[in-house]
């Protein structure tokens, strides 16, 4: 039997582990009902932790990130194949606040056509060859309101012209006279 604390300590850790390694499933099964029966409790305190602690994260995920660069990239391109719809949605959200069920709104409300040209967004001839539809969400640049949802043509056409309604103008004049 052990005698000083430093050996009283280490017997305690080897019979911790070894106990640990016989009751694994049990000791599974206690935390997974210990959670589901806890739930609330358990994410307020890792939301307060996580509240508490921004600037450690932010620096660990930072460091993290550097040290695994090739395997955080492969982690993400993998994530997106996986789950292209989600992060388009995800980033609609990010840019723009535009939550799914009102990008889903908008579309009906334009009948599923581009707002300007009315090319369908259906049409086969508008999606890239992984299935991804080409419509872009088309906002102002100096509210970021969103105005609607255009093909790729027109949102680019109207930031060619930089939104400006006076040289959009002097170009469907110019249209008109060179028919």
């Amino acid at each position: 039997m052990p005698q000083s604390k430093e050996q009283i300590a280490a017997y305690m850790k080897e019979y911790k582990k070894e106990y640990r390694e016989k009751n694994k499933e049990q000791i599974a099964a206690y935390m997974k009902d210990y959670y589901n029966n806890n739930k609330e409790r358990m994410n307020a305190k890792g939301r307060k932790w996580r509240i508490e602690n921004k600037e450690f994260i932010s620096i660990y995920n930072k460091e993290y990130v550097e040290n695994n660069k090739e395997a955080v990239s492969t982690y993400k391109k993998e994530w997106y194949k996986e789950n292209k719809e989600r992060a388009t949605a995800q980033q609609r959200k990010r840019r723009y606040g535009l939550l799914p069920k009102d990008y889903n709104t908008m579309l009906e409300e334009q009948d599923n056509k581009c707002k300007i040209c009315l090319v369908d967004f259906n049409d086969e001839a508008f999606t890239y060859t992984d299935g991804r539809c080409t419509t872009n969400v088309d906002h102002c640049h100096t509210t970021n309101k969103v105005r609607g949802i255009l093909c790729g043509s027109c949102n680019r056409g109207l930031g060619q012209f930089k939104d400006d309604i006076e040289v959009l103008t002097k170009a469907v004049k110019y249209l008109e006279e060179n028919k």
